[in-house]
């Protein structure tokens, strides 16, 4: 966690947990589309790599109980391109 994140007061702390989802959010979505590129290249170690940093991603997100439909999709779209 950066030290940012570490001097967060405890009244703001849904504030920052949303702030970090969001991040997770882009990190997917990033993720996403380095994992597309890379299958177009046959770059097939980088893709098992970023499979399973969706895999820490998905876990990280379950663990802070985050349901979003538009990430859900993503890596519902992910996990049936396998």
């Amino acid at each position: 966690m950066p030290a940012a994140y570490a001097t967060i007061a405890v009244n703001n702390l849904d504030v920052s947990t949303e702030s970090e989802i969001e991040e997770f959010h882009a990190l997917t979505r990033l993720i996403v589309f380095a994992k597309e590129n890379a299958a177009l290249l046959d770059a097939h170690q980088t893709v098992y790599c970023l499979d399973l940093a969706l895999e820490q991603i998905t876990t990280e997100l379950r663990h802070r109980d985050d349901s979003s439909p538009d990430i859900a999709s993503y890596l519902q779209d992910v996990i049936c391109r396998q």
